[in-house]
């Protein structure tokens, strides 16, 4: 049986043509607008966001296609001599707190029949899954990976710290005052790494539409039975879920106008759901602390935040069988105040930062904020690998994973070789 998870020939800056690394990685690939990606490439020629600017025409990518070619002719980027395992360390400090995680970059088999279980948690946009092929297509790389969950019980994180301890780093790199190291592995190790991360299903974290642009992808242009052409696969970065570096937070919902005056909204709340408390005039640090107090309950609660009261409300439902998010979005944004699914994405924004949203209201961006608990991670798995999609925006998994650490080549017939 064809293997679901293999080393292969990662591609990589040469840190002696790049300088500091750390001026040409991006952010992960579902953070930047075109716009945003485009004024970050701009910070440096040799950013890896060039390879995600679209041509003038907003559709085309030949100039992001010739780039990548130039940088592999002129040796700005390298390609392993043989197929090896990429880990990757991040360190970073949360609330005051240092933190490790740890993961590696594998290749994914796309087939159906090739046993991978690579189960997508979240649903995607048929605009962002399009452009994304058309880049795919064009510029025939990768320069980002599906980020996964590897739903196991330690012992991947545990291999991989083991195979780091006596090895130095390829490079390291500080970044905005987190700390990146690289290690790679070939032959005997990296197959040893492959098979343990292919002994459990992966849940995609981030990358979904990378991962379905792929599939698309590899649907029209791999030869069939070509079980080794580069498309067939897709680069992933696992990480196990027992690391405990691995974060999910909860992003809030922002909504720009209700549908009517405070007065009569709270009202319609309340027939609804249960206000615990309540309290005027909230302010930025007490609509924080009652987020983080919502974040340490174990019963489904949400804040509801507006200029004139902040409500701290109990969700009808069982937190085990519906994520908040669901909750949520269908008996406040759908029932509440009414926006169907079209209108959604007009009235309402997203954001992972409590603090942003009650900068929201007091600028008059948003007239109402819903600030929720994060979604347990065992409950992103099994609802995943039952095939249930939990809504869009449910998850932020943090810290997220940067483009440009690893480049997969879709057009060199040696990548998988």
């Amino acid at each position: 049986m064809e293997t679901p998870l293999r080393p292969f020939r990662a591609v990589r800056y040469v840190p002696e043509r790049v300088g500091d690394l750390a001026l040409v990685l991006g952010p992960a690939d579902d953070v930047p607008t075109v716009e945003q990606a485009a004024a970050l490439a701009a910070q440096h020629p040799l950013h890896c966001l060039h390879l995600e600017i679209p041509d003038p025409d907003g559709r085309s990518f030949r100039a992001a296609a010739r780039r990548f070619r130039t940088w592999r002719a002129e040796g700005v980027l390298r390609v392993d001599d043989e197929p090896t395992c990429t880990v990757l360390l991040h360190r970073f400090t949360l609330d005051g707190r240092s933190s490790e995680r740890l993961g590696v970059f594998l290749a994914a088999s796309l087939r159906p029949r090739a046993g991978t279980r690579l189960f997508p948690h979240e649903g995607t946009s048929a605009d962002l899954v399009e452009r994304r092929e058309r880049q795919l297509e064009a510029v025939q790389a990768h320069a980002g990976a599906v980020f996964a969950i590897w739903a196991g019980d330690g012992a991947l994180r545990q291999t991989l710290a083991a195979r780091i301890e006596q090895v130095r780093p390829v490079w390291e790199l500080e970044r905005e005052g987190e700390r990146y190291a690289l290690w790679t592995f070939g032959s005997n190790a990296a197959s040893e790494i492959a098979a343990l991360a292919a002994a459990r299903p992966l849940v995609v974290a981030d990358g979904h539409h990378r991962l379905e642009a792929a599939r698309r992808y590899a649907s029209r242009c791999v030869p069939p039975g070509a079980s080794d052409h580069p498309a067939a696969w897709v680069p992933v970065h696992v990480v196990d879920a027992r690391d405990p570096a691995l974060l999910v937070r909860p992003i809030h919902r922002l909504v720009r106008v209700l549908p009517r005056p405070w007065e009569d909204f709270r009202a319609h709340l309340a027939r609804h759901v249960q206000i615990v408390s309540a309290w005027p005039r909230p302010t930025p640090d007490g609509v924080l602390r009652a987020s983080r107090r919502l974040e340490e309950t174990s019963v489904p609660r949400a804040l509801v935040v507006h200029a004139h009261e902040c409500l701290e409300i109990a969700l009808p439902g069982n937190a085990d069988r519906e994520p908040d998010a669901a909750i949520v979005d269908r008996l406040l944004l759908r029932q509440i105040c009414a926006f169907e699914d079209h209108r959604i994405d007009r009235m309402v924004e997203y954001t992972p930062d409590a603090a942003e949203t009650v900068l929201a209201l007091r600028s008059g961006r948003a007239e109402l904020a819903i600030l929720l608990r994060p979604t347990p991670l065992a409950t992103v798995l099994d609802w995943a690998q039952r095939g249930r999609l939990l809504p869009p925006k449910t998850t932020y998994f943090f810290p997220k994973l940067p483009q440009g650490i690893v480049f997969y080549d879709l057009a060199d017939p040696r990548t998988l070789a």
